[in-house]
Parts: C-alpha cells; sequence; structure tokens
C-alpha cells in the first residue's frame, strides 16, 4: 500500500525528534521534516505545512486571513520575565521599573515579544508607558525581514541606525533594557557585563502562572488550506504524530531524565504544577482556553490588531476535519 507524502517543517526540538527519526509509526503517511529549513507562516512550494508564529497566525485571523489551518499543537512555548536584560550594573530590578524607560526590542511581531509585552502589563506597564527602541540586538542576532504578517511599532518608537545594535546602546547606557527572543552569550557569562532584569525568573513567572493561568505558547502547527481540504486524514496524522512523539519523549525524560542534573525535577514540576497545560495539544482543557482568550485580548490591548481574534475560532477549521472524521 503506497503511503501520503506530508512536507513538514518543524525544529528539532527533544520532544519532536522520536518523529523526526523516524521512531513513530505513521501507517499511510511518510512525513518529510525538515528540521533545518527556516520557519515562515508563508510556505514555500512543496511545503504542506510546519511550524510557525502563533502570534501571526492569530493576527492573520483576526484580520479575516484564513490561508493556514491551525492544529492545537503548541509545540514551542515559555514565560518571558527572563528575557529583559540590562547592564549588570543597572539599579532596576524587575518589570514595573520599565515605566518610562527605554526598552529596546529586535521585534515588535514575534510571538516572544508579544508575550513579553504581555508580562510588563500585568505588571502595570502599559506599552505607551515605555519609550521604545528598535533595532538589531548585536552584530549576530540581527532583525528578521519584515512579512506581511507583521505590524508596525506604535508611533514614536525610536529606529536604530543601520550600524547600530540594540546592546551597543545598552552599553553606553541611552536605552535602559531590552527584550529579545534569545540572550546574547554575555548574559551566561559569570560576572559578564549584561544580566537578566530578573534575577529570580522562575519566581516570577510561577506567580505569573498562579495569577493568570498562562502558560504562553509561541509556535504552533499549521497547514495550507488547500493541503487540509483534500487531505483530511493527513492533517489528522500529522497532529497524532506529534501526540506520538511527545509522549515517546516524555516516557523517556521520565526513565532517563539524566541530560541536566535535575532534569527529572523538571517533569515532576510540569506533573505537579502545569498539570493542565501538559501535554501541550488539544483544546479541552481550561488552560489552554485561558492561554487563547489571553493572547487574543493581548493583541487587541497592544494594538497589534483593530478587532481582536475569536479565541473559539482560531482551530475551528481543525475541529471540523475531527469531527467529520468521527473524533
Amino acid at each position: 500500500m503506497s503511503s501520503t507524502s506530508v512536507n513538514i517543517v518543524l525544529r528539532a526540538y527533544d520532544q519532536f525528534c522520536p518523529l523526526i527519526l523516524g521512531a513513530i509509526d505513521t501507517p499511510g503517511f511518510d512525513f518529510d521534516v525538515r528540521f533545518r529549513a527556516p520557519l515562515s507562516n508563508e510556505f514555500p512550494e512543496g511545503i504542506h505545512g510546519g511550524e510557525v508564529s502563533f502570534n501571526r497566525y492569530v493576527m492573520a485571523r483576526a484580520n479575516g486571513d484564513d490561508r493556514l489551518v491551525g492544529l492545537p499543537a503548541f509545540v514551542l512555548r515559555g514565560f518571558r520575565h527572563r528575557n529583559y536584560i540590562v547592564r549588570r550594573d543597572s539599579p532596576l530590578e524587575s518589570l514595573s521599573e520599565l515605566k518610562g524607560k527605554r526598552v529596546g526590542s529586535n521585534s515588535w511581531s514575534d510571538t516572544g515579544t508579544m508575550w513579553a509585552r504581555a508580562a510588563l502589563r500585568e505588571a502595570g506597564v502599559e506599552v505607551g508607558d515605555v519609550q521604545w527602541v528598535i533595532g538589531h540586538l548585536d552584530d549576530k542576532i540581527r532583525m528578521k525581514p519584515k512579512t506581511p504578517f507583521d505590524v508596525e511599532p506604535p508611533h514614536g518608537s525610536t529606529f536604530l541606525a543601520g550600524d547600530q545594535t540594540l546592546m551597543d546602546d545598552l552599553r553606553a547606557g541611552t536605552v535602559d533594557a531590552a527584550t529579545t527572543a534569545f540572550m546574547p552569550p554575555s548574559v551566561y557569562e559569570v560576572g559578564g557585563e549584561f544580566r537578566r532584569l530578573v534575577r529570580d525568573f522562575r519566581a516570577a513567572e510561577s506567580g505569573y502562572h498562579r495569577r493568570t493561568g498562562v502558560y504562553p505558547a509561541f509556535h504552533i502547527m499549521a497547514v495550507q488550506r488547500s493541503f487540509a481540504e483534500t487531505n483530511p486524514r493527513a492533517v489528522l496524522a500529522l497532529y497524532d504524530a506529534l501526540i506520538a512523539s511527545w509522549e515517546n519523549w516524555w516516557l523517556k525524560l521520565k526513565n532517563f531524565g539524566e541530560a541536566s542534573p535535575w532534569a527529572i525535577e523538571e517533569a515532576e514540576t510540569m506533573i505537579r504544577d502545569f498539570s493542565e497545560d501538559t501535554p501541550p495539544f488539544g483544546l479541552d482543557k481550561p488552560a489552554h482556553r485561558t492561554m487563547l482568550a489571553a493572547m487574543c485580548h493581548e493583541q487587541y490591548a497592544q494594538g497589534l490588531v483593530g478587532t481582536a481574534a475569536d479565541p473559539a475560532r482560531l482551530f475551528s477549521d481543525f475541529e471540523e476535519i475531527a469531527k467529520a472524521a468521527g473524533r
């Protein structure tokens, strides 16, 4: 019996390596996972689906663009209190102290920076309370090329010239803090010139989770609508394969969690404190619905969209496919 080929883009996260390595049985479907391909919400020729920016996906839905069919598979998640950087000698210690300050960002439409601003707002600092500076982080971490899914930063934002970087301005004291998806190496250096703004970010993020019920999702999986309409069984097979890969990884983590000294403690933290967020699939758990509602609200509150997306409709196409298949 021949198999249907499905070409997807997905980074080689630990929990999806079983799928990438061919350790997941997918009868009737042959998944070619391009884990080295760049991520984009616009799939190139020959790519049926892949990992996409959740923020850009939801903004597109809010604006009536339904070219992609999203799967409720939250393949990348995290908190963003940890992603604010200051100079080591900075007197700043908390997000609430950023009101009125100059804060740099090397992306405005990324999901991570959207959630970073959500954390800021939850700390009492509105987007308009900050003087935003937009530019390259440093010589290696550059701004991404603008896509049709992106929006402009707020009116009055400062844009750095091509040869300037946020880290240089942070070093010079002309920027008070910066937020970015990836930490520059100096943040990890003992006694380096930069540090995280929130020193005990685990405590801050745990408190945020307790207060809001939100464990932010950054990326989801999506497929082209044309592919979903002609291959609905492949969409469900992809979803099932992602779940099976996660479960394979989860079992091995609990049995062989030795990648770091306390990896097994992190697994137990997920079981104890994030039971409604684990596994990161589906819409039946209240925690996932809370996160979706928060995302739609934040996009509107931050001025990313003129009308908020309906959280109940973000994955309605996938739900219809599942219902038609008796799922």
